[in-house]
Parts: C-alpha cells; structure tokens; sequence
C-alpha cells in the first residue's frame, strides 16, 4: 500500500494525503461495483494503519466544519443583533 502511495506522489503528483484519499475511492468504487477484491489479503497489517489516518481526516474534516459553523452562526446573530437595532433606529426616527 505504501509504494502505490509513493507512486502516485512521484508519478501523479499527488500530496500524500491526496494519495491517501485516491486510494481509499478506488476502493470504494471496485466494492460498489461488484469487484472481487479480498482486501484483507491486499491490506494485510496495514488496514489498521489506513483506518487511523482515514479517521483522523475525517476528525479533522468534523472540526473544520464545526469551526466554520461557529463562525457562521456567530456572524449570523450579528446581523440579527444589527437588524433589530436598524429597525429600532427607524422606528424611533418615525416616531419624531
């Protein structure tokens, strides 16, 4: 598994982990489309290794995603809190 992810850095140009997630929608598509794979054989005492670091991108993925949602919910109650006082504002002018 290892020199398939080196190869694909040298020969495609891909970052590691680029590589990494090639690797795992090539399997991904031959499970799906019927491929008889043993991928026990193929994977052997490295399956552990791939599913640490697919779970680890896949936390790091959850915890960019929170972090944006935070963001964006924050500059959200800030227009909220920012609409409210434009309509105070006119209603007091409208008031006069």
């Amino acid at each position: 598994m290892e020199n398939l992810i080196k190869r694909l850095q040298v020969e495609a140009g891909l970052t590691e982990e680029q590589a990494k997630r090639s690797v795992m929608v090539v399997m991904d598509f031959m499970d799906k489309e019927g491929m008889d794979i043993d991928w026990s054989k193929y994977l052997t005492g490295k399956y552990e290794k791939i599913k640490d670091q697919s779970k680890s991108f896949f936390d790091s993925l959850s915890h960019k995603a929170k972090e944006y949602s935070d963001i964006i919910s924050d500059k959200a109650e800030d227009l909220m809190t920012e609409a409210k006082r434009k309509v105070r504002d006119i209603s007091e002018d409208l008031k006069k």
